[in-house]
């Protein structure tokens, strides 16, 4: 899989070891025009101190899907556990290389293609699963994962389409079917979480930056090329238009009430049925 430059881009300019949503514990008291890039990157690591409370007390190996740039890694590490870590992106492999010098153990691949040579107490997916197909996904968990061991998964999941074809039900998986589909490959979920009100000041925080920055220096930037350079703009909206406009859609995703009409973030943690 080639280098994924926008997570490049975030972890080089946003200098934070992780690559998820923040938690906020009283999200109601949050203004998000008064965020700062210290509070997102704050509320980051109040995310996976959370997350990693669901991780049941026998677990001593585990391995990270989605591994990002280490940040989750290195706190699980820093709690005691072994950690394997896994991404087919090639940038992130360089990190992990540079990051750990070769002591945590990387594999580049997807997790539907994995071929692991051990089973895991526990497999950690933070806001991985919804890129991973759900059937392939839970195959490839069912030969990971130990009798008896678990698959924690925290990610955004459609709870209601009403067939609009928005970016919201694009952009997740179904929760029904994914849940069902992991009873057919053996894991019983024992425990769930509904974090969506805790992550939505990232979202709120993220669209009032590009408000307050972005919108006015693209405003700018097409009022002076207009005036001063209409060929040369001409041109741009010509070459680059329709995919502006395609992103420019996306940015509902930014919408924390379209989030929450769709979606819901959970924290689900499965059980790998014993099959002795």
């Amino acid at each position: 899989m080639p280098i994924d430059h926008v997570l490049k881009l975030y972890s080089e300019s946003i200098r934070s070891p992780y690559l998820h949503y923040g938690f906020w514990d009283d999200p109601e008291s949050i203004d998000p025009n008064e965020l700062t890039l210290d509070n997102m990157v704050k509320a980051q690591g109040r995310y996976i101190e959370h997350l990693a409370s669901f991780i049941p007390d026998e677990v001593k190996t585990i391995l990270d899907v989605g591994a990002g740039i280490g940040g989750n890694s290195s706190y699980l590490i820093s709690k005691g556990y072994e950690v394997e870590a896994l991404s087919p992106d090639e940038y992130q492999e360089t990190v992990f290389k540079e990051k750990y010098d070769g002591q945590v153990k990387f594999h580049r691949s997807k997790f539907e293609n994995f071929e692991p040579e051990k089973k895991y107490d526990l497999v950690f997916e933070s806001e991985s699963a919804c890129y991973i197909e759900i059937e392939p996904g839970w195959k490839t968990a069912q030969k990971t994962v130990r009798d008896g061991g678990y698959l924690l998964a925290s990610d955004y999941f459609l709870y209601h389409n009403d067939g609009s074809g928005d970016w919201h039900i694009k952009a997740s998986h179904d929760e029904k079917s994914y849940i069902k589909k992991a009873e057919e490959y053996g894991f019983k979920l024992i425990k769930e979480f509904d974090q969506t009100e805790n992550t939505m000041p990232t979202l709120d925080g993220a669209k009032a930056l590009m408000e307050r920055f972005i919108f006015p220096t693209f405003e700018y930037s097409s009022n002076y090329l207009g005036k001063n350079h209409p060929f040369i703009l001409k041109v741009i909206k010509k070459a680059f238009g329709k995919k502006v406009d395609d992103k420019m859609k996306q940015l509902s995703l930014l919408d924390s009430k379209d989030f929450k009409k769709y979606k819901r973030y959970m924290i689900y943690l499965f059980q790998k049925v014993d099959e002795s």
